[in-house]
């Protein structure tokens, strides 16, 4: 199937599911800015009696500091406003980069197929929520949102960091075949079994893998 042969390069990437350092992931720059009171999207780390770090998007106790800088909380209405042009998604890919390669690189996932999903899903809008009920940058739909411990779907953070852990549970699942890790990520799992372990003909969905595939292949050139 082309589709399928399409994942190859990306295959011999996400399959081996390597796992990186930490501290790789320490953006000095995002450490060093001044702390604010009105951000969203907030990653804070307690380390452990030997070292072993935990990591929440929200300070539980005095243990917890800042690891990665989220943005500005915005007002209600811009809260609700989509990103239709260029210049927005281009910041909202500025705002969420930190959060993607923190979240594909602590679940060993390619940060540039996270990054991918995010820009065919949500167009790097934090916001975005479809007729369906998708939410966030990842789209994660309620139920899933529910299974990941999500509370707040917006919150990028989480919803990355969700979004992230159920991409790499259908690659598990898939032995590393990206199309169809895709497919069940934007049709669901029961759609893929449904079609024998196939890509569904689903327009949507056919139209979907290719995207993000090739998105992703831009994305290891970078």
């Amino acid at each position: 199937m082309r589709t399928t042969a399409a994942a190859d390069p990306l295959r011999a990437r996400v399959g081996s599911l390597r796992t990186f350092p930490l501290l790789a992931l320490l953006l000095a720059g995002l450490l060093a800015c001044p702390a604010t009171s009105a951000t969203v999207g907030d990653v804070f780390v307690s380390y452990s009696a030997d070292g072993v770090p935990s990591y929440a998007s929200h300070r539980r106790d005095a243990s917890y500091r800042l690891f990665i800088r989220g943005e500005k909380r915005p007002d209600a209405r811009s809260r609700a406003a989509p990103r239709a042009n260029t210049d927005d998604q281009h910041q909202g890919r500025l705002q969420l980069a930190p959060l993607i390669e923190h979240y594909a690189r602590l679940h060993d996932v390619q940060p540039a197929l996270v990054a991918a999903v995010v820009r065919v899903e949500s167009g790097f809008n934090m916001r975005a929520v479809s007729p369906k009920g998708a939410t966030g940058a990842m789209q994660l739909m309620p139920a899933t949102a529910a299974r990941y411990g999500v509370t707040d779907p917006v919150d990028a953070a989480q919803n990355i960091d969700a979004g992230v852990r159920h991409l790499k549970e259908l690659l598990l699942q898939h032995q590393g075949n990206v199309a169809l890790a895709l497919a069940a990520y934007n049709a669901g799992q029961g759609a893929v079994a449904r079609h024998g372990g196939r890509i569904p003909p689903y327009r949507e969905t056919m139209l979907y893998v290719p995207a993000v595939l090739a998105e992703a292949t831009r994305g290891t050139r970078q």
